[in-house]
């Protein structure tokens, strides 16, 4: 890590890491990605994908899943490049993050407007309660790889750290897909990785005819005082039977962490423990 990438992280909210990219791993990520997503459009495959109107994928998840028979997304994730990185802004005690594909639909432009990754927090509190959400300890570190060139991902620097305007907020909550003064345009080359904070104000911008192959990643903080949640429904596939022995070795313990603070309300008497 050098200093102006952690400035640019604080004040930008955002930094670009050559150094985070496994390079020997990029045209095999490439290609397992590639077949992943034949088999998802080919509905071969199917564990938790996000789709269009029309079928077309735009996301897809469940890349651990033994079903994809593509363990490369494992060992990227538990690679030395990205996990060096996550240290810096994490800590050593980790729980099991995830990655997933973003892709452009074949048959339409498409993007999902203006957003914070703010999960169940309140996306209309005050100016005081939004700045006190804004401001606490982070809890997880995202990035993307793109493996063709990217060009999808719009965000507002500095906007992590503030409250949104009132501009903003009809952008956030209504109109979704108009342009914000300041927006910047991520651009990405194949091969290279940029970290991101999830709390910007940011946006995907896809074209039908322009290919987007690009991996997504995130890691945890563990604290095993955290308070255990209701899963979300886009990692429910994380709780089957067959996922955690198809993992690496080195990855279970941290499985292990996140699925003991899961709750699955669909299985009786679930109060977030586990077992093996």
């Amino acid at each position: 890590m050098t200093n102006q990438q952690i400035e640019d992280f604080a004040n930008r909210g955002f930094f670009y890491a050559e150094e985070a990219t496994p390079k020997s791993m990029v045209a095999d990520l490439l290609a397992a990605v590639r077949r992943v997503k034949q088999k998802v459009r080919d509905k071969e495959v199917e564990i938790y994908t996000h789709r269009t109107d029309s079928e077309e994928p735009w996301a897809i998840r469940g890349l651990f899943a033994p079903e994809f028979e593509e363990p490369i997304f494992s060992e990227y994730l538990m690679c030395k490049e990205i996990r060096q990185t996550v240290h810096h802004f994490l800590g050593d005690q980790l729980k099991l993050g995830t990655v997933l594909i973003f892709t452009n639909p074949h048959d339409q432009d498409y993007g999902f407007g203006w957003h914070r990754d703010f999960g169940k927090l309140p996306r209309d509190a005050d100016e005081e309660e939004e700045l006190e959400i804004l401001h606490r300890p982070q809890k997880s570190l995202k990035w993307h790889l793109a493996l063709v060139d990217d060009a999808c991902l719009q965000l507002v620097p500095g906007s992590h750290t503030r409250y949104r305007t009132d501009y903003e907020q009809e952008c956030l909550r209504r109109t979704r897909n108009g342009d914000i003064p300041g927006q910047k345009t991520i651009y990405l080359t194949a091969g290279q990785t940029v970290f991101w904070h999830g709390y910007t104000i940011h946006r995907g911008v896809m074209k039908k005819d322009v290919e987007r192959l690009t991996l997504a990643g995130s890691w945890a903080k563990y604290d095993e005082t955290d308070e255990s949640q209701e899963v979300d429904k886009r990692l429910r596939w994380m709780l089957a039977e067959n996922v955690r022995p198809a993992l690496p070795e080195a990855m279970k313990p941290l499985y292990d962490r996140w699925r003991s603070q899961q709750i699955d309300t669909e299985r009786p008497g679930e109060d977030g423990t586990h077992g093996q």
